[in-house]
């Protein structure tokens, strides 16, 4: 289907629109929005289970943290653990639009644990990306993943 001009614009076929906007949720699917409390111990915990499906059993958990916060201080950091495996990474900058590195575990299906914390006291907000997938370091193909909230401080 060829687009449309109007006064000067590209119209985009709506077909073309409606994936993107389907990609756009499906992406966003996989992020959960935090906050942690003013307290320097606050933290949150979450456990995330990867399954099979239907595109195929689950190799591995990739995570990052970002801070949207205003402000610089404290830093927000996200743990990840499975089994006797443990990874961590920190995001840097407050309130910019880059998350923290990515981390990965190849643990396969399962619950993974996950805590959300900081590094001192006052309010911070955090959005946490989880995906789960078929190959190993964050390979293959997308599957199955859900989440729950054990503690949220």
């Amino acid at each position: 289907m060829r687009p449309t001009r109007w006064k000067g614009l590209t119209l985009v076929p709506l077909a073309t629109l409606v994936v993107l906007l389907l990609v756009a949720i499906e992406t966003r699917a996989h992020d959960q929005a935090g906050s942690l409390g003013t307290a320097a111990s606050a933290t949150d915990y979450y456990r995330i289970t990867c399954f099979d499906d239907g595109s195929g059993p689950p190799a591995s958990l990739v995570i990052q943290v970002r801070d949207s916060s205003p402000g610089a201080a404290p830093r927000v950091s996200a743990q990840m653990q499975r089994g006797s495996a443990l990874a961590s990474t920190s995001d840097d900058l407050a309130a910019d639009i880059l998350a923290s590195p990515e981390i990965v575990l190849d643990e396969g299906a399962g619950v993974y644990h996950v805590l959300v914390d900081k590094t001192g006291a006052g309010p911070k907000f955090y959005q946490l990306t989880y995906h789960c997938w078929t190959g190993p370091g964050g390979t293959g193909i997308h599957t199955g993943s859900s989440h729950s909230v054990r503690q949220d401080q």
